[in-house]
């Protein structure tokens, strides 16, 4: 028996050994979807779950020689699985269906007004239903704090679904599914560009991702949308057309906003690799693009909920601000004398963490804009390393379906680095999000943020203090975050 044979063969037994847990998880979420945290529940979920990233990380090394067909064959299984199963750990999407249908149905600016204020909304099942009141439906007391693209895209799934509640949620369930067979597309194409790499490895990183799929398939998080137009962004970057990079990138921002950071970079790759001619022509593109998203809502700026949209995404939980935070108001418990000080020393380190990120990308920018020759995989790094720092040390928010906007791009990362090794072990840890474990701030994000960073950090150093070359962990079968081997 070949390897090839031999390493499919074992693929497929963990492929078939993962669908079943799929298939469970789906029964079970479809028949105790309004569970009231019985620990039960919890214990079929901790254990379904972590069975997943088990089985998960145990195929890696089978990944390279197994055949492509395998790798594809269950990756869409999963998928479809994953489409099928309800969203059973989030709301978020019956949001995205509420505020597409207070455009196409009620001409009601998003931004400008709330839910609570549509006339005929505690009687609409779009915006009232069963699903939303299982969190009380929060959604109704604040505007879409998404950008104008993602908008227009609620607004026209939700126009062709017409009121019908469940063709709604389909529509959005088969964006998500579109946007994930785009990135691990353009994830397998980059492949050919990136050095020492294997394509059916990186598919497999992404595609057979137990927190792809329940994130963005099952819980349809629009992280997905942005995740696939950035790895569109580092594709054209790799295919030598860059000009086409920059209103990809844009286009992500005015998705989800975090992403325009990276914006100048594109343009400052460009400038270097076609000159002033073709990044005024990508300028003048982007720019097209934001007028016509914008143009919809525009006409009522003046109106728009600013303070609450602001209120939404700077809002401090889950995150290294909100750690250290907790962390302190802990510690002034046992010292009264700090408990006057705590809301100060939050702010204070919300502007710190704030301006570390700045100096970061100031020193970025200035290291690119001195690269004249600056390699497209050197700039995919750059822009990997800016996104983790603003998701997981800057931001004062942080939900764990955010590591999926960086998830794909750090695929395309060089593999002597440990970013790449970090994210995908990342994407392992905050599994955890779906446990009960999501409701201790501190012990959940020493779980699932700072132990794998550290464990990761501390066995590269002691593979280099041996003597082992830098890029040892990243080949070796022990860590199991293999790209080459």
């Amino acid at each position: 028996m070949s390897v090839q044979d031999a390493d499919t063969r074992r693929l497929r037994v963990l492929g078939i050994c993962s669908m079943l847990l799929y298939v469970g998880l789906a029964a079970f979420f479809w028949t105790a979807w309004s569970f009231k945290d019985h620990w039960l529940d919890q214990v079929v979920i901790v254990v379904a779950t972590g069975a997943l990233v088990i089985l998960y990380f145990s195929g890696v090394k089978f990944a390279r020689h197994a055949a492509a067909s395998a790798i594809v064959a269950f990756a869409l299984a999963m998928a479809i699985v994953g489409v099928i199963m309800p969203a059973f750990d989030s709301t978020d999407v019956f949001f995205y269906m509420a505020t597409g249908w207070q455009q196409a149905h009620y001409g009601s600016n998003p931004y400008s007004r709330l839910l609570r204020n549509v006339d005929g909304a505690f009687d609409d099942p779009m915006i009232q239903n069963a699903w939303m009141a299982r969190n009380r439906n929060p959604w109704l007391d604040i505007p879409i704090p998404y950008g104008f693209l993602f908008a227009l895209l609620a607004r026209g799934l939700a126009w062709i679904g017409s009121g019908n509640f469940w063709r709604t949620l389909f529509l959005f369930k088969c964006l998500n599914l579109l946007m994930h067979a785009g990135t691990a597309l353009f994830l397998w194409k980059a492949t050919k560009w990136l050095p020492e790499s294997n394509g059916k490895a990186i598919l497999y990183f992404y595609s057979w991702n137990p927190f792809v799929v329940l994130q963005y398939l099952a819980d349809s998080h629009n992280d997905i949308i942005v995740a696939f137009l950035i790895v569109l962004a580092a594709y054209f970057l790799l295919k030598n057309r860059p000009i086409w990079s920059l209103p990809v990138l844009v286009a992500a921002g005015l998705v989800k906003y975090v992403t325009l950071v990276l914006v100048p970079f594109a343009l400052i790759f460009l400038i270097r690799q076609k000159g002033w001619r073709e990044s005024v022509r990508a300028i003048l593109i982007s720019a097209a693009l934001l007028l016509a998203a914008a143009a919809p809502y525009a006409a009522e700026h003046a109106s728009f909920k600013y303070h609450l949209i602001w209120v939404q995404v700077s809002d401090s939980t889950g995150s290294l601000h909100a750690f250290v935070v907790y962390s302190f108001r802990a510690l002034a418990r046992m010292c009264p004398l700090l408990l006057g000080s705590v809301s100060t020393f939050g702010v204070v380190t919300k502007a710190g963490l704030w301006i570390v990120f700045t100096i970061f990308v100031l020193r970025q920018l200035y290291v690119s804009w001195r690269e004249p020759d600056e390699e497209p995989l050197t700039m995919i790094q750059r822009w990997t390393s800016i996104m983790f720092v603003l998701i997981f040390v800057a931001s004062s928010q942080f939900f764990a379906w955010y590591l999926g906007m960086m998830f794909p791009l750090a695929l395309l990362t060089h593999r002597k680095t440990i970013l790449a090794d970090c994210v995908i072990a990342l994407s392992g840890a905050h599994m955890l999000s779906f446990t009960f474990l999501r409701r201790k701030a501190i012990g959940y994000f020493v779980f699932a943020t700072l132990i794998p960073i550290l464990y990761l950090m501390t066995q590269k150093w002691w593979l280099s203090a041996r003597g082992r070359s830098p890029d040892y962990l990243n080949s070796s079968k022990a860590a199991q975050l293999n790209f080459g081997n």
